[in-house]
């Protein structure tokens, strides 16, 4: 179990639209997806990108994110990866942060752009988030999702997300509930407008000790299948939100060139 991983998913939360009131007659919340591999080559340890942008069609803030189901292409291999080596425990995350799980639980990071519901030109990074490996649920692996917000959005969350069984034209799907982060203590939540997270080795070091000495490296990640489906590699997520609506966005990463090799 702690040699496999999930993609994570990762994303914060959600609004209301100035005061807290409902959003507008009519409107209805839109969503895009963006996905890569890093490297892009069939067979290798890759890392994955993976964003996603929600909007509303009214030209306001769109309704608070509650649910993100992340759906998976099939045939990528999460048995020989040596990412999450190491159980991080949701209760020292959120009393310690990162310094309360060993740097072998780390899974990726990313950031969300987001808006406070009031005043103009309100936008705000929160930049830290990562994903590390939870407590299995079930026989299912977990994801833990930590939210560092600082100034002006001051909140550290910790959530959830849990990998099941996916459908045949899916290999998986990552179920998160998302929190409400509010804008000011006791104030209303505020709204997301982007994430961007990696999940995989890039810019992560781990250590093992070899001959009673500490030594870093470069955990393996998830494995892109040898053969690419036709039309590319699909991902495809599912967004609920506090109004009682959803939305769906898709992605597919293209399948890579051939490499051509010399005589």
């Amino acid at each position: 179990m702690s040699r496999r991983i999930v993609v994570l998913a990762v994303t914060l939360v959600v609004v209301v639209a100035c005061g807290c009131l409902p959003a507008a007659a009519g409107a209805a919340e839109t969503a895009t997806l963006h996905t890569s591999f890093s490297p892009d080559r069939l067979g290798a340890g890759t890392t994955i990108g993976f964003g996603f942008r929600i909007s509303s069609s009214g030209g306001g803030l769109p309704a608070p994110l509650t649910g993100l189901s992340l759906h998976l292409p099939p045939g990528i291999d999460y048995i020989s990866t040596t990412l999450g080596l190491s159980i991080c425990q949701p209760a020292a995350l959120l009393a310690r942060g990162l310094a309360g799980c060993s740097p072998n639980s780390r899974l990726g990071f990313g950031s969300a752009f987001v808006e406070v519901p009031f005043g103009q030109g309100s936008g705000h990074e929160i930049p830290e988030i990562q994903a590390l490996m939870g407590p299995p649920h079930n026989g299912n692996i977990v994801v833990l999702f930590y939210a560092n917000g600082q100034e002006p959005v001051y909140a550290q969350i910790v959530f959830q997300g849990e990998l099941v069984s996916g459908s045949e034209a899916f290999g998986g799907d990552l179920n998160a509930a998302i929190p409400l982060i509010p804008s000011v203590p006791n104030g209303p939540p505020v709204s997301i407008v982007s994430v961007q997270s990696t999940i995989g080795p890039s810019h992560l070091t781990y250590y093992k000790h070899v001959h009673g000495k500490r030594v870093a490296f470069h955990p393996k990640g998830v494995s892109v299948p040898l053969h690419c489906p036709r039309g590319g590699f699909p991902f495809s997520a599912n967004f609920s939100f506090l109004d009682g609506t959803n939305t769906t966005a898709q992605s597919v990463v293209p399948c890579p060139r051939p490499v051509h090799r010399r005589a």
